[in-house]
C-alpha cells in the first residue's frame, strides 16, 4: 500500500543514509500470490501493475541501454531506487496519519479515501490546481 500510496501522489523520498535501513517485508516474488481462507483471492497480476508501473516513472535510457552503454544492472537498481522512493514516502504519509489519528486505517474506507484524494485534484504540493482554460 506505501508503494501505491507514493505512487498515486506521485512523490517519493529518497533514503538518509541507505546503511541504516533494515530489512522488512515480503519478497516481491510472493506479492499478491496468497489466497485467504477469509475469501481474498490470489493476485499474481499485482506484481506487473507493480513493474508496468516503475518502467513509465522511472527515466531508464532504454536506447543507452539497448546500445551496452548502460548495463541491465544499472537499469534495474534504478526501478528498484524509484519503488523504495515511493514505498517510502507512503510509510511516511501513513505514519503522520497514524500519528494524528491512531485508528485513522482501521476504517473500511481510509486506503479509498486516500486515493480519492489524490485523484481529486491535488498537485504534489497538497494544494488543490486550477482546471486547465477552455479558451
Amino acid at each position: 500500500m506505501a508503494y501505491f500510496i507514493g505512487l498515486y501522489s506521485k512523490r517519493q523520498k529518497p533514503f538518509g543514509d541507505y546503511a541504516d535501513i533494515k530489512d522488512c517485508g515480503q519478497p516481491i516474488q510472493y506479492w499478491g500470490n496468497l489466497d485467504s481462507v477469509k475469501g481474498r483471492k490470489a493476485y499474481p497480476k499485482l506484481r506487473e501493475y507493480i513493474f508496468t508501473a516503475l518502467v513509465a516513472r522511472t527515466d531508464i535510457d532504454f536506447i543507452a541501454l539497448e546500445k551496452g552503454e548502460m548495463t541491465p544492472r544499472k537499469a534495474v537498481d534504478m526501478l528498484m531506487q524509484t519503488m523504495e522512493e515511493y514505498a517510502n514516502w507512503g510509510f511516511h504519509f501513513m505514519e503522520d496519519k497514524l500519528t494524528d489519528d491512531p485508528s485513522y486505517f482501521f476504517r473500511e474506507t481510509a486506503f479509498l479515501e486516500v486515493f480519492l484524494a489524490f485523484d481529486a485534484g491535488f498537485d504534489n504540493d497538497g494544494d488543490e490546481e486550477e482546471p486547465e482554460s477552455l479558451d
